[in-house]
Parts: structure tokens; sequence; C-alpha cells
């Protein structure tokens, strides 16, 4: 065979593959470049449905990445946000604790528990004579006394709270007589006076019949005058009075001044 014919035959092999791959880079090259001018040209040849379809779907990617950036900034903000509040919901919780540990101290809260209740009532016994004259005696009627000394001796038994005739007993609070009538804070109250404490009940049972207490005093006089309730549920107000101070004060911090 001709070499030169063989030359040829060999040189038309490969024109084909290689205009084919000019042709798809010339293709790819094409589509690859691209910019506003002829976006702009190639958008206006479109129909108009086309045309706001197309612009409608296209995205600015400039755009893109400047929200991109935002949203990772407010997610950032987010962030910080959540963990300051949930500093501020435990402070805030600690907060409330103190303060409610404040005002069970204070009374100001109502309360209930096991505990017991201890009934004080007038004898009824009547006037007795003394060289023939009729008198009642001193030991046959509740005082001030009575109430304010089982009051002390439920506390110093353990009690954790004790109310009077519905009223809390504080801090502050007063017993006195005016006359035959006793006053708590100022306010009267009468036989039979009921007196609840909240605590543990074996313990304060035992405390109010210990020999010597105020109950086993006026049991010797009438055993009538009193009677011991325990209790599996007391429960107990909160302080209606006053907390106001006129001249008690807060003294401030040394610090504070300077």
């Amino acid at each position: 065979m001709n070499p030169f014919a063989n030359r040829i035959q060999t040189q038309q092999q490969w024109i084909l593959p290689v205009t084919a791959m000019c042709l798809i880079l010339g293709v790819m090259t094409s589509m690859a470049w691209v910019n506003d001018r002829n976006r702009t040209e190639r958008l206006q040849r479109l129909d108009p449905d086309q045309r706001a379809r197309v612009t409608t779907g296209s995205i600015d990617l400039d755009a893109f990445q400047s929200m991109s950036t935002e949203v990772q900034s407010l997610r950032e903000q987010k962030s910080k946000i959540e963990k300051a509040m949930a500093d501020q919901t435990g402070q805030g919780k600690i907060l409330e604790e103190q303060v409610q540990t404040a005002e069970l101290l204070a009374g100001l809260s109502p309360l209930e528990g096991p505990g017991i209740q201890i009934t004080l009532r007038d004898s009824n016994k009547g006037p007795q004579s003394f060289g023939g004259i009729m008198a009642v005696t001193s030991d046959s009627i509740i005082h001030d006394i009575d109430v304010l000394r089982l009051v002390n001796e439920l506390n110093a038994t353990g009690a954790e709270a004790v109310s009077v005739n519905g009223r809390r007993v504080v801090s502050g609070t007063s017993f006195r007589c005016v006359g035959t009538t006793i006053l708590m804070d100022g306010v009267r109250i009468a036989s039979p006076v009921v007196i609840r404490g909240i605590g543990d009940t074996q313990t304060l049972v035992g405390g109010m019949n210990l020999p010597g207490g105020l109950v086993s005093e006026i049991r010797q006089s009438d055993p009538s005058m009193v009677e011991i309730t325990p209790m599996m549920k007391v429960q107990l107000p909160a302080f209606a009075g006053t907390t106001q101070r006129k001249f008690a004060t807060v003294p401030k911090d040394p610090k504070d001044s300077k």
C-alpha cells in the first residue's frame, strides 16, 4: 500500500474525534462565559413568561452569602441570649428560695403538717366558798400568762409554727390581759383558747405531758381545763398583722458608704 495513502487515512481517523472535542469545549466555554451583559441579552430573547420564571428563580450569590452571614450572627446572638436567660433563671430561682425561707421564718406563709392541738378553757366548777364567801379562784380561769407559757413550751419542744385561735404566732406576738379578756396582738381572744403547733406529733405530745409543765399545773386545778389532741395534719394561716417598722432599719454596709 502507498505510504502516503496510509498517512492520509490515519489523519482522517484523528480528525473526527479532535473536531468533536473542540466543538464540545467550545459549547462549554460559551456556556460558562456569561456576564451581566450577555445574561441580559439572553433574558430579552426569552418569552415574557419564561423570562419571569428565570428571573424569579435566579440566585444572587452575593446576597445569599450576606444572608448566610447574618443568619449565623443571629444564631450566635440567640445562643448568648439563651445563656444569659439561663443564668438569670438560676439566680432568680436562688432568690425565690431565699424569699420563701424568709417568709417561712417570718410567718408570712401558710403552713401545714403533722402536729398537735391543745385546747384551754375556763373551769366549769363555778364559784367556791372561802370562809362563807363565794368566789371564783384565779387558777380556774385561763390567763394570758397561761397562753404565753404554753406557746413557749411548744417552741421549746420543737414546734416549727404555732397559732392561737386561728391567728399565727410570730416573733413580735404579744399576750396580755385587760380585765378578764386576753388580747393577742391587740385582738381579743376568749375561752376556749385553741393552740395548734406543727412538728413531730409524738415529741410535742410528750413535751406537753412532762411533769412540772404548764399542762400538769392546770390539770391539778381541773383536768377538764386542758385537752391535748394529736393531729396528722395541722393547717396554720399566714400572719395577718402589719410587718412595717417605724424606727428599726437595716444597717448599711460600711463598703457602701465609701
